[in-house]
């Protein structure tokens, strides 16, 4: 009886403590499985803000006179097409639009720059790589003066046609890849009916944009390289006088240039400098505000204007200076933050030529 009587109670303790276990094994999966979901959360917002798509509000940052990487079909052109842009007044133009044709036919066939539409409106009229490339140069010229040299716009219209621009006009006057997308629904539910058109690329199936194609300012620009220096030097003048932007040592986080950001390729228009939200963001030489508010994924941005070039300051928490403001070498704009395109505090610093171009890499300023 009594034998029996510890069974039993040995048997209820076992089956408590198990019952007790699975009970803290369901908990701890279910910990695990939150933490995974967090995790998964947190890296679907980093992909968002710094750079599934390149948001950044600048003129093209690449190079149209150097940098080129075409293939040697392409390249056994390069004199023709300079003689054909210099009639247009373009000749700076050639590498562009030699990148242009590597994207058309990679300098293969009797029209590398596939012009025979833009010679009479139907494909296989063109019977050289000469007349191909009068033609193709020609209607390039035409577009680039009607987008007003605006690379994106001019690169996009070549292969949609003179009616984008037309569309970007109506829309903003500014090209974006929305507008892009846009564009191409719309002709391709105009024109889908002839059988003629279809979708090559997922994304284009994605939208429904299957007319032309929407990637094509990126898919020739990767034939560019990025501007390294803009002019191709950094004056002595641009060297004199320039002072650190922060009052604590400079943590390069990301350099000028091409990187990778989640498995995306980014081109970065300036360098990234670690900070806090209590350190000042200070002007690195004197100058003019000729910008202090919030700029898309700059978040907020305060740009001065030198005697030629350009610094400006991004993703602060807090502006502390108007547009028009004098400033000193050493005065601050604002305090570090991570404002607009950002994955944490830190100092986005620029130095360009242009207000949104030009851009040039500030590490040899400083000695990094």
């Amino acid at each position: 009886m009594w034998a029996a009587a510890k069974r039993t109670a040995r048997f209820a303790v076992t089956a408590k403590w198990q019952l007790a276990t699975l009970k803290w094994r369901l908990i701890l999966l279910g910990i695990a499985a939150l933490v995974l979901f967090l995790v998964i959360l947190v890296v679907g917002i980093l992909d968002t803000l710094t750079g599934v798509q390149n948001e950044q509000p600048t003129d093209v940052p690449f190079d149209t006179t150097g940098g080129l990487q075409v293939s040697d079909q392409v390249l056994q052109y390069r004199g023709l097409v300079e003689s054909e842009l210099t009639k247009h007044g373009l000749a700076e133009q050639t590498n562009l639009v030699l990148a242009l044709m590597m994207q058309e036919s990679g300098g293969r066939g009797n029209d590398p720059m596939q012009a025979s539409e833009s010679k009479c409106g139907r494909i296989g009229c063109i019977a050289s790589p000469e007349e191909s490339i009068v033609y193709g140069v020609e209607h390039f010229a035409s577009v680039f003066e009607r987008a007003n040299r605006d690379v994106q716009l001019t690169l996009q219209s070549y292969n949609f046609g003179g009616g984008f621009i037309d569309y970007v006009q109506e829309n903003g006057g500014r090209y974006s890849k929305e507008l892009a997308i846009s564009f191409s629904q719309m002709m391709y539910q105009r024109v889908k009916h002839t059988g003629i058109y279809r979708c090559h690329r997922p994304s284009a199936v994605q939208y429904g944009a299957c007319y032309g194609d929407i990637e094509y300012v990126d898919a020739v620009l990767k034939y560019l390289a990025p501007v390294a220096v803009a002019d191709g030097v950094i004056t002595k003048e641009l060297l004199s006088g320039i002072r650190s932007p922060l009052a604590i040592p400079l943590n390069v986080t990301s350099r000028f240039g091409w990187r990778f950001v989640f498995g995306q390729r980014d081109n970065h228009t300036g360098i990234d400098f670690s900070c806090t939200p209590s350190d000042t963001i200070h002007a690195v030489k004197s100058g003019t505000v000729i910008y202090s508010g919030n700029r898309g994924p700059y978040g907020n941005l305060v740009q001065v204007r030198h005697d030629n070039y350009i610094t400006a300051y991004a993703h602060l928490s807090r502006l502390g200076v108007q547009i028009g403001q004098q400033i000193e070498a050493g005065q601050a704009l604002g305090y570090c933050g991570t404002t607009g395109r950002s994955s944490g505090n830190h100092l986005h610093f620029e130095i360009k030529t242009g207000e949104w171009s030009g851009h040039i890499d500030p590490a040899p300023v400083f000695g990094l």
